[in-house]
């Protein structure tokens, strides 16, 4: 069975745990050994190179819909795209389904039988069986936050969970948490969810640096071994640095030494949280550090005191396990995917109690509390199913049974 796998434009390295993820499950995909059953082909409408499996590059130039009809598009978004919206969503639906049409006969020319899409949310090929992948349900899961109800955005996710998802031959979910929220919320029958447990990145897992390296980064990061609490984060509203503060700036009173370490690129939030910061007083004892480097993130983790994870979004998140495949004791909120995944081998809190978030903060600065931690969290590292090596073994059962039901049609 000849499956495409859809590589989209290249995700820049600051869009965070997505091009972590994405990045290192194509390139898991594009080093494994499929079975004899299962022939991997990369399709994209961009042209890549540098994959040792097959990539196809389909032609972005598909005709679409006439001359007049897309002069007419023009002319109505430009005299008012609100008042002809239903006018310009029917060419686009017309020109997306011609454009749909004709790649279809060129996948299907070229012996492809379906295609599985890793990003979420992907702009799916109609006419080809495929796969999604599916990381979160924000729009039903958590709150009304600016980046995911903001500019239509819950209208947008929610057509495409209602219209694409349910037609999908086979999704895929990180956790067994998210394998129950779209049984829930979608109704989606159970037997076409399947889980691909989530990984931590290869690049940070594996950069094994020598410990030489450390002071000079915790040096320019201004931070000391075993004496910060770490957070890696993009500045989203839904990533509750808010709470964070509110907690760490009780913690300090006790602990004045500690430092509040905070690295990921701005979303729109971070003026809002240095405010913040700057009210409480707490501008020399937090640090921002924007978008690292894998390799400084690595160290980070091998010396932190503790990663310390308050999001309100899951059910599941790359940190923790990057966290405990590197021995950094780990605090985070109680999602049903957080204990999933990690089982006895975190603190966890209610991520809108600071009180909660302080208890936490507290009980790591116990050795024995963290030692007992590290004890489990080594543990877990020698049975989880979270590494990408296991993930490709269970894509490739995935990718088997897929094929069984796709076969029952020419």
């Amino acid at each position: 069975m000849k499956i495409g796998v859809w590589v989209d434009k290249p995700i820049e390295k600051i869009s965070g745990g997505s091009f972590t993820y994405l990045s290192t499950l194509i390139t898991g995909i594009d080093d494994f050994n499929f079975s004899s059953n299962i022939e991997i082909v990369f399709v994209s409408m961009n042209v890549f190179t540098g994959f040792n499996k097959p990539c196809l590059s389909i032609n972005k130039n598909k005709k679409g819909v006439s001359f007049l009809l897309k002069i007419a598009r023009r002319i109505f978004k430009i005299i008012s795209r609100e008042f002809f919206k239903n006018y310009i969503n029917f060419i686009d639906q017309k020109e997306k389904k011609i454009k749909d049409n004709a790649i279809t006969a060129y996948l299907k020319s070229q012996g492809i039988k379906m295609i599985f899409y890793p990003a979420p949310s992907s702009d799916v090929i109609n006419g080809m069986p495929y796969i999604l992948n599916n990381w979160d349900l924000a729009h039903y899961t958590t709150y009304a936050f600016p980046e995911i109800t903001g500019e239509d955005g819950f209208d947008k996710r929610n057509s495409w969970y209602t219209k694409v998802m349910p037609s999908a031959l086979m999704i895929f979910v990180e956790t067994e948490a998210g394998k129950k929220e779209l049984i829930t919320h979608l109704n989606i029958k159970q037997d076409k969810i399947k889980v691909l447990p989530i990984f931590s990145s290869y690049n940070v897992k594996d950069a094994n640096l020598a410990a030489e390296n450390d002071q000079a980064i915790l040096n320019e990061q201004g931070v000391i071994k075993n004496q910060f609490l770490f957070y890696p984060a993009q500045f989203w509203a839904h990533k509750n640095h808010y709470i964070l503060i509110k907690a760490f700036e009780k913690f300090i009173k006790k602990f004045p030494h500690f430092k509040l370490l905070l690295c990921g690129s701005d979303k729109g939030n971070k003026a809002y949280i240095e405010n913040y910061i700057n009210e409480l007083g707490l501008k020399n004892n937090v640090t921002f550090s924007g978008f690292v480097k894998d390799s400084t993130l690595y160290i980070l983790y091998k010396n932190a005191s503790a990663l310390i994870m308050p999001t309100l979004l899951g059910p599941s998140n790359i940190p923790p396990i990057e966290a405990l495949l590197l021995g950094c004791p780990i605090l985070c909120s109680n999602l049903d995917g957080h204990k999933e995944v990690l089982g006895d081998s975190a603190l966890y809190f209610n991520p809108l109690d600071d009180l909660s978030v302080l208890k936490c903060m507290e009980l790591i600065t116990d050795d024995s509390v963290r030692n007992k931690l590290l004890i489990q969290q080594n543990l877990l590292t020698q049975i989880t199913d979270h590494t990408i090596e296991k993930s490709l073994i269970r894509l490739q059962e995935h990718f088997s049974e897929a094929a069984n039901i796709r076969n029952c049609w020419a």
